[in-house]
């Protein structure tokens, strides 16, 4: 490959992953990796001037304002920073700040600062008269992203300061601490959500939703590095500027360290790398900057970076160790994941002996065995990860991996869908899945009780009072038990009992939604509830007849056949029959008339009067179908407040939209 066409394929490749890193929150390459490339691009624009680019990713920021949030212009520009990989290349930064300061007629000898490079989303942050006025995200350089409302949910930025301060801008980085990051991703492998790869994607994710009450559950925190601008008053040094900033409220930059020469310099990068396996917090690297502010105007700076300012990047720490087996653990989505259980070795600060393989695919694409030697890093420090294999290094007697064909839980069979890199536990009654089955059980749309949200769920489960979703039926017999467990008011114990009770005879519709079954939602539900009177007329009905159901098909008919085979299920409806649960469904739907007959209808949005299940009952007692989807096939959209995008769509698609007045005129009770 020719010079020139490398750098074009450089170029193209950065501000690939430049979309996908300020843009996108969702990197696929390591930030050293990422790192090599623009070294690499920055080498040989140097060496080859003529095929340089004005609009290269190495003479700009990466990112651009995001179209979903309002644009602000920034007052100050924000720069991103160069580089520095080696303790040579840090010597030549100080060096060539002392002779350009020596250079100036300055005599005094440069100090710096040496501070953590906190791995986040850096942000500007304005205050006028002492009042936090405005917040951004970093975007170009020169234009970002409007996030105020999210900035203020921050539990550790204080949003008002001295008064006496008529304006300051301060920059800083956003983070998620390591403890807030496994909490999230815990919940968002229990709700089936994406699992964020890192806390810093976490971070910006989490900072830049169009929801402030999201940011807010997501427990970020922000260190405050730099004031930008301040009015009014100066400071010597940048040291003192932190000092500053913390008497206002700030974290300004914790741990940071005065240096006088490249030797100190130095020590105290290694000091911070040293450090990074005990913080609670995830860093990739040291700044340096020189101290003295007014000295920082004789080194000037570039379109992209301060020369006064310099970044070192720790490289990953990666060790080798051996994969001593694979486990398989069930979590609670039902979901398979194979763990490595490791030779225990010591990587960033602490000792590993496990690590997630993550699905099949990711197994065999490393073709990763037991018994294998195998280099292993963390990820963004806090989640180990196998990189390779040492293939060199493989037992002549090694085997491939194979996926278990049941749950190593409850011995149901696995299956993985076209399309899905998961296997799952099909078991409804599977212990590993329990507390995620129960939630769905107690849902709003399946059974929908009162006072059985997750954290009683989870103390239900903890004291084992409850073993399976039809234990609830029971639990009125553990009264005792619920009252000492926390639930100290016995009038809200009464309600859930209350609740429990009334749920035994439930609609068939919403019975069949509890039970969790994939492929089957509330529209599937509703539509079985209407052409069958139980779940055992269910439990028996072939393929064939399931299939021509209005809106269903052969996947959808097949995955109800293979439920109600596994001999879980049987067990299940047995156990709630026993304890009183109706399998006819105790309020099923009456068809009154037949004026809805052939059409169908979608709720959006809250109703003034009704509730979106009295308005369905009121549909399939007239002989309609609800559908909870937009599509061709839709007759009516009934739009309440709030209606979103399934509103949109009917406007698009020509769809009549009603609001309820009107729906409840074409089901008033005919005359004659």
């Amino acid at each position: 490959m020719e010079t020139w066409e490398r750098m074009e394929e450089l170029r193209k490749t950065i501000l690939h992953h430049n979309q996908l890193y300020y843009e996108k929150d969702t990197p696929e390459i390591s930030d050293f990796a990422y790192d090599a490339l623009l070294q690499e691009l920055m080498r040989l624009e140097k060496e080859y001037p003529l095929f340089a680019s004005p609009d290269s990713p190495t003479q700009k920021v990466g990112g651009k304002a995001s179209e979903r949030f309002g644009k602000v212009t920034h007052k100050n520009v924000m720069q991103s920073l160069g580089n520095a990989f080696s303790e040579a290349e840090i010597e030549e930064f100080t060096s060539r700040i002392d002779q350009t300061l020596k250079n100036s007629g300055v005599n005094t000898q440069a100090e710096y600062v040496v501070e953590q490079k906190i791995d986040g989303l850096s942000v500007s942050i304005e205050y006028e008269n002492g009042v936090l006025s405005r917040a951004s995200t970093r975007g170009d350089g020169q234009t970002g992203e409007d996030i105020t409302p999210n900035i203020m949910t921050l539990r550790n930025l204080p949003l008002k300061i001295s008064p006496s301060v008529p304006y300051l801008e301060v920059r800083g980085e956003v983070y998620m601490p390591y403890q807030s990051f496994l909490k999230i991703n815990e919940l968002a492998e229990l709700n089936g959500d994406k699992i964020f790869s890192n806390p810093r994607n976490a971070a910006a994710g989490s900072l830049r939703q169009l929801d402030a009450g999201i940011t807010a559950s997501r427990e970020l925190e922000v260190f405050v590095f730099n004031i930008q601008e301040i009015a009014q008053m100066s400071f010597d040094t940048h040291a003192q500027s932190l000092a500053f900033l913390a008497s206002q409220g700030f974290m300004a930059s914790p741990g940071y360290r005065i240096c006088r020469n490249d030797q100190e310099v130095w020590q105290a990068i290694m000091d911070i790398g040293e450090s990074r396996g005990s913080l609670p917090y995830g860093i990739d690297g040291a700044v340096v900057k020189l101290n003295q502010i007014g000295y920082r105007t004789y080194l000037g700076q570039t379109s992209k970076v301060p020369r006064w300012a310099i970044a070192f990047k720790f490289p990953p720490e990666q060790k080798q160790t051996i994969v001593q087996r694979i486990d398989i653990q069930v979590g609670r989505t039902g979901k398979l994941t194979p763990v490595a259980v490791l030779e225990p070795v010591h990587i960033a600060g602490s000792t590993v002996a496990r690590a997630t393989l993550h699905n099949e695919d990711f197994i065999h694409e490393k073709d990763i065995r037991e018994g294998d030697t195998v280099i292993l890093q963390k990820a963004g420090d806090v989640i180990p990860e196998v990189l390779s294999v040492v293939s060199e290094k493989r037992p002549v007697d090694s085997r491939p991996f194979s996926m278990p064909s049941v749950c190593p839980v409850c011995g149901a069979p696995v299956v993985r869908e076209d399309g899905e890199a998961a296997s799952r536990c099909t078991g409804p009654d599977c212990p590993a899945q329990l507390f995620r089955h129960m939630i769905h059980f107690v849902s709003k749309d399946a059974l929908d009780i009162d006072g059985l949200g997750p954290a009683v769920i989870e103390k239900l489960l903890e004291k084992k009072l409850i073993f399976s979703v039809a234990d609830l039926f029971a639990i009125h017999e553990k009264k005792a038990e619920l009252l000492q467990m926390g639930k100290k008011v016995d009038t809200s114990v009464r309600n859930m009992l209350q609740s429990i009770e009334k749920a035994k005879d439930c609609s068939l519709d919403r019975l069949i939604v509890a039970l969790g079954i994939r492929n089957v939602g509330v529209a599937a539900a509703r539509t079985l509830a209407a052409n069958y009177r139980s779940l055992r007329d269910i439990q028996h009905a072939d393929v064939s007849s399931l299939a021509l159901l209005p809106d269903f098909g052969l996947l959808t008919a097949q995955s109800l056949v293979d439920f109600f085979a596994l001999e879980q299920t049987r067990h299940l409806l047995d156990a709630l029959e026993k304890q009183g649960v109706r399998l006819d469904g105790g309020t099923r739907v009456q068809v009154s008339d037949s004026r809805f007959a052939g059409r169908t209808f979608v709720l959006t949005g809250t109703l003034p009067v009704l509730t979106r299940d009295e308005a369905a009952a009121m549909i399939l007692s007239h002989g309609g179908k609800v559908a909870s989807a937009v599509s061709k096939k839709t007759d009516f959209v009934v739009a309440g407040e709030s209606a979103g995008s399934k509103l949109t769509k009917a406007q698009e698609l020509g769809i009549s939209v009603i609001n309820e007045d009107e729906f409840l005129s074409m089901a008033a009770p005919s005359d004659e």
